[in-house]
């Protein structure tokens, strides 16, 4: 697995770079190693056609062997939060930098990946990002974890964080 920043600029450069099977981001764009290195719906929508025949499953049945075959059973989602200013956003920066959470929501952070803003990876594998948009005064967050609850309460508790610091 190879994480990069937000984009798929970054992604397609690591295509390049090195020998990728595919590679996506969060907005469904998909691309694959042996082909351009570029998203290409048309060439993910064939593929996907092409596991729907020739395994006679339905897509609901696809989803439940992949989520089985590879142990994923998590949820994901993202909050964007308008900041006052740009200025609240170097505050917030300076924060991460200088004070970077040990813990996010009551879990011990093991691993922080900071390529694109701030990826706090935690004890029971779940994950928060904090991210600064590049284009205007909004604060991104995101988070996985096994449960949409255990999500939301990683996102509510980046929000009290920021909020506590601007």
């Amino acid at each position: 697995v190879h994480e990069t920043p937000i984009g798929y600029k970054y992604i397609a450069d690591r295509m390049l770079e090195t020998d990728v099977l595919i590679g996506g981001e969060e907005s469904g764009g998909i691309g694959y190693g042996h082909h351009i290195p570029e998203r290409d719906a048309l060439l993910s929508a064939m593929y996907l056609l092409e596991a729907v025949v020739q395994s006679g499953k339905d897509l609901g049945e696809l989803n439940q062997y992949l989520r089985t075959q590879t142990g994923f059973s998590g949820a994901y989602d993202r909050i964007d939060l308008p900041l006052a200013s740009l200025d609240v956003r170097d505050q917030l920066l300076t924060q991460l930098k200088e004070q970077t959470p040990q813990t996010v929501a009551g879990k011990a952070v093991t691993d922080v990946l900071s390529i694109d803003g701030y990826k706090f990876s935690l004890e029971d594998g779940s994950w928060l990002l904090i991210r600064f948009s590049g284009t205007e005064a909004v604060l991104r967050l995101y988070s996985e974890a096994a449960t949409l609850d255990e999500v939301h309460k990683h996102l509510n508790w980046a929000k009290d964080w920021a909020n506590s610091v601007s």
